[in-house]
């Protein structure tokens, strides 16, 4: 295995063979996962497969390939071929397997009127009507033929583009209580990734003419996605903090998850499509991590890819809106008309297209946040700041909201949360006392309602959807102490704001 050496407290290299520049952000306090590191130099090995195909079809790159750097952020661990908190920069190809499944991951924050303590004594009713809304029915999002491929095609400014005021059947009420050019401004690339066509999501769309309802938007997904009620916990930078409307003790709304099934569905064609164009000539990569050569007008895989790609992640920012109008409506049921401002909505699982000195680069993100400086977010409701960056802790923990400086270092991306310290297969053998002690302090919604009799007396109900909640408690985790600590120190962003959950919505 490659050596890893540091070179300052916030940093460490990994030696490799390829010359590439690998650079892990981790302070001392932060664990680094032998696991991960392996999973690391596998994931180099790419550069062998990269060689090999521009060596056999080099008309089919625009120019030579390049894996340009790698930077790992504090969350870094091992994942499924390429480690969660990788930053990839290319040239000439993209990586799809580096953003993962779930396409357009990502965080969404509200920031609302009510005091934390309000909440706090009618958390009762709260869990009663959130336990309603996401998952006995409660939410009502009918669609359209034309409004689902709307939003499949340009995504969240799509569905303000098609869906009429006189609509407003369910969540689509709230839908028409937010404002267009202040919503889109406070989403990462306005909430639109244009595609030009929509590939495998004939029965999503459904038919013609006629109003129907699915089982994905609106749902949250499963391992550590949630919808989470927070109190603003500490001011950390008062300038920042009240021009984004921030107070100590108010609430705020987190959402976490991205395109579920549907990037599942996605991801699966464009991978398949990727494969397909693997020249015959040479062996299939050992890492099972295929490449994808960029160049105009040779065919059209890449078309294809960058319009699933965007198919999904338009879904993800649009089912991520829904889950905060969920709450939202759950808030007013039980406390009265509420405000609900979107602070901001960045994705976590993406690629994107970057200029670097006349030539187009692909920064891969793959559980890394986005954490773009003063000059990349001109024209935006940030350019006085920096990006939001929204840093979850584990179930139970603070999570923080940061402000983006643009650290090259990372290609402008900060860590997407603490990370996981043990596998979810270990974080079910031992940590009994430190569960049992987290169940009895941590408020939870799920669609298992503890607190009915006739579920307590159904063991295997309640083991099943307890061993779920185990494998994403504290225990499994790093802590966020440290990550944060790496993101401030190493010049990444600055801390904003910390945030303390009062309850979390699981799927």
């Amino acid at each position: 295995m490659n050596e890893l050496n540091r070179i300052d407290s916030n940093r460490l290299t990994l030696d490799n063979p390829y010359g590439i520049d690998v650079t892990i952000f981790a302070n001392e306090k932060v664990p680094i996962e032998p696991a991960a590191v392996r999973e690391l130099n596998s994931m180099l090995t790419l550069h062998e497969t990269v060689e090999a195909v521009h060596a056999v079809m080099p008309d089919r790159f625009a120019e030579v390939p390049l894996i340009r750097n790698v930077a790992l952020t504090p969350d870094f661990h091992k994942a499924s071929g390429i480690p969660v908190g990788t930053v990839l920069e290319t040239s000439g190809f993209v990586v799809p397997q580096a953003i993962g499944n779930d396409i357009n991951c990502g965080m969404r924050l509200h920031r609302t009127n009510l005091d934390a303590d309000e909440v706090k004594q009618r958390a009762d009713e709260l869990e009663t009507a959130c336990r309603s809304m996401f998952f006995e029915a409660g939410r009502r999002i009918p669609m359209a033929w034309e409004h689902r491929e709307a939003m499949l095609l340009s995504g969240i400014e799509g569905l303000f583009d098609v869906v009429d005021a006189s609509f407003d059947e369910g969540m689509w009420s709230y839908f028409h209580r937010t404002d267009r050019e202040d919503t889109l401004s406070r989403i990462d690339r306005n909430g639109n990734l244009q595609a030009g066509n929509i590939y495998g999501l004939e029965s999503l769309l459904g038919k013609p003419g006629r109003i129907s309802r699915d089982s994905q938007i609106g749902s949250i997904g499963g391992g550590n996605h949630f919808v989470e009620f927070q109190r603003v916990e500490r001011i950390l930078n008062g300038q920042v903090a009240h021009a984004w409307g921030l107070e100590a003790g108010m609430v705020t709304v987190m959402v976490h998850t991205g395109s579920v099934s549907v990037g599942y569905a996605c991801g699966s064609f464009y991978r398949s499509k990727v494969r397909e164009v693997h020249p015959t000539g040479i062996s299939h990569p050992e890492n099972g991590i295929y490449v994808l050569p960029i160049a105009p007008d040779v065919d059209d895989t890449g078309a294809i890819f960058w319009d699933t790609m965007s198919n999904a992640a338009n879904f993800a920012f649009a089912n991520r809106m829904f889950l905060g109008l969920m709450a939202w409506a759950s808030l007013e049921q039980c406390l009265g008309e509420t405000t609900f401002d979107l602070i901001y909505d960045a994705p976590h699982n993406m690629i994107w297209k970057e200029d670097k000195d006349g030539h187009e680069t692909y920064v891969h993100r793959k559980g890394a946040c986005p954490a773009r400086g003063y000059d990349a977010m001109a024209d935006t409701p940030f350019a006085h700041y920096g990006e939001p960056v929204l840093v979850p802790g584990s179930m139970g923990a603070s999570s923080y909201l940061l402000a983006g400086n643009g650290f090259a270092g990372t290609n402008q991306s900060a860590a997407h949360g603490a990370g996981r310290a043990v596998s979810r297969g270990a974080s079910m053998k031992g940590f009994e006392r430190e569960f049992e002690a987290f169940m009895r302090q941590f408020r939870v919604v799920t669609p298992v309602d503890f607190r009915r009799q006739e579920i307590s007396q159904r063991r295997d109900i309640m083991q099943k959807k307890l061993a779920e909640l185990r494998q994403e408690a504290p225990f499994a985790y790093k802590g966020i102490g440290p990550v944060i600590e790496t993101i401030k120190d190493a010049g990444m962003a600055r801390p904003v704001a910390e945030l303390r959950p009062i309850m979390t919505v699981k799927g």
